[in-house]
């Protein structure tokens, strides 16, 4: 096997924490990651020092990175509380442009073979870190993902303007001189999905590649889920206890939720006994809420609430088959964490989430050129068929487990193919 030879790397992420999931969970996952085979120094904001020295410091000392250092950036605040910096489109162009020169001192009082660009993993929003004289690598850059605006349909109209205006947003970034810039000093661009690495300047394309963002966390086999490859059933054929579908994730428009109570109408007019569990809390709490009234679904609809990650954990390992009908996520982090826990999952062919689907671990439901109405058909068909053959359902729960293994974060950060 090759050796790769270990190199200085300086690691640009914005978001870097061991303790939150999320852009900053990619920053600090990848940061020890690279660590294993190179020198890395991580440029991140000062608000999440004490979160990576506590952090470090409670680790057993054989266990800590020992190739891993960390500067820490904090710039003019204006005054700003730091949450809203670190949710900040504007603090963050400001961050990056202090970041060049931060950047350009290390460089000058060591050896620098790398620079990487990691957080935040969108193309749309530049990176100053090129033209220092040392090799860029940008990404895995999302932000390239749009939904068909028909799949909106039903959402306030409020969330369907900022669809339609993110939309045109993605389309005018093309000619943004800093977005262009930016990918045009890129030695390599790394793209989360198809759509992303569609939506670059043409020019760019011989050098962006796909990779994955994500990695998939250790399997807790006390946790995992527990499908019966043969449910109990009553004298009349029904199951014991109902089909418990699962969905985890902001209750925003681009989540696709709304889809999700439709298919469930269409289960329980066909006669199946199933219940979904939402775990998230958001804007469009309400409007779901009146929504399961209006289809005569709220007896079979429990909105949890935001949860901790442990009681996630718990739902998971109580639920027969994991829903995430997103529209334009580029990753999908609670779908691996439900593959990792051999819970099957279903998505749409949008986004991230697909790539991380096997038809051995869950199902794609196609969204081409169909209405909300025919995916909400696809997907109650998808279900269905998982409801009526439980031996399989238990296959592709024993399949999850081997596939989320395969795409943990050391395979992930590998095949991305730093060098």
């Amino acid at each position: 096997m090759e050796s790769v030879p270990r190199r200085t790397i300086v690691l640009s992420a914005f978001a870097c924490s061991p303790l939150w999931g999320s852009e900053p969970g990619v920053g600090w996952h990848w940061a020890v990651q690279l660590s294993t085979r190179h020198d890395v120094v991580v440029l991140t904001h000062g608000y999440f020092r004490q979160h990576i020295e506590s952090h470090l410091a409670a680790m057993p000392a054989a266990e800590r990175p020992r190739r891993l250092t960390f500067e820490y950036l904090t710039p003019a605040q204006f005054g700003l509380h730091p949450h809203r910096q670190l949710n900040s489109r504007l603090f963050y162009m400001w961050w990056q442009l202090c970041a060049r020169s931060r950047v350009r001192a290390l460089c000058a009082r060591q050896r620098v073979d790398l620079i990487h660009h990691l957080t935040w993993g969108t193309f749309r929003f530049a990176t100053f870190l090129g033209g220092l004289g040392v090799p860029l690598v940008m990404g895995p850059l999302g932000g390239g993902d749009v939904a068909p605006m028909r799949l909106y349909k039903g959402l306030p109209w409020s969330v369907r303007l900022r669809e339609a205006l993110r939309a045109l947003s993605l389309r005018l970034s093309r000619f943004d001189p800093m977005v262009r810039r930016a990918l045009g000093t890129a030695d390599l661009i790394l793209c989360k999905t198809d759509d992303t690495r569609r939506a670059l300047p043409g020019r760019h394309a011989s050098r962006a590649l796909l990779a994955c963002e994500i990695g998939a966390p250790e399997v807790d086999l006390q946790i995992r889920s527990g499908i019966d490859a043969e449910p109990a059933l009553t004298d009349a054929g029904l199951r014991v206890r109902p089909f418990k579908l699962l969905f985890a994730g902001r209750l925003i428009g681009l989540k696709g939720v709304l889809l999700l109570l439709g298919t469930l109408k269409l289960l329980r007019d066909t006669g199946h006994a199933v219940q979904l569990q939402i775990a998230g809390d958001g804007p469009l709490h309400g409007v779901l809420a009146r929504q399961t009234q209006q289809l005569g679904i709220a007896d079979a609809v429990q909105f949890l609430g935001a949860l901790q990650r442990q009681v996630l954990l718990r739902h998971y390992g109580q639920a027969d088959l994991f829903v995430f009908p997103s529209l334009h996520d580029s990753s999908g982090n609670v779908v691996l964490e439900a593959l990792s826990r051999g819970l099957p999952v279903v998505c749409l062919d949008l986004g991230g989430p697909k790539h991380y689907v096997t038809p051995d671990c869950g199902v794609v439901v196609s969204t081409q050129g169909l209405s909300r109405s025919k995916v909400e058909q696809g997907m109650a068909r998808a279900i269905t068929e998982l409801i009526l053959d439980p031996a399989r359902l238990r296959r592709m729960s024993d399949e999850a487990v081997r596939h989320a293994r395969a795409q943990n974060w050391g395979a992930c950060v590998a095949r991305a193919g730093i060098k």
